[in-house]
């Protein structure tokens, strides 16, 4: 049951083309130009992406109610906690 499945390492046949120097001198670099039209490219895209209209600022009162509301809701839950931890048995 405890066989490898794999080719051994001896086995394997690794035919790779030959490679030159002249290829890697081909290479094409990164002018300025390229890097400033990327960020300008990627700035104008974010700009179009903005949100259109601004978002609604909540008034100290709506804040109050909020809070309130929070409150009474955080005691009815702590009292209804209570209530259900008391009518439990015990053994």
């Amino acid at each position: 049951m405890n066989t490898v499945l794999s080719t051994p390492v001896d086995e394997q046949n690794h035919t790779h083309p030959p490679s030159s120097p002249e290829h890697r001198a081909n290479v094409r670099t990164v002018s300025l130009a390229d890097r400033a039209a990327l960020h300008l490219g990627l700035a104008l895209i974010t700009w179009s992406r903005r949100p259109r209209t601004v978002a609604p600022q909540s008034s100290r009162d709506e804040l109050l109610a909020r809070r309130r509301a929070a409150s009474a809701r955080a005691t009815r839950e702590r009292e209804w906690q209570l209530a259900l931890y008391l009518s439990q048995l015990r053994r």
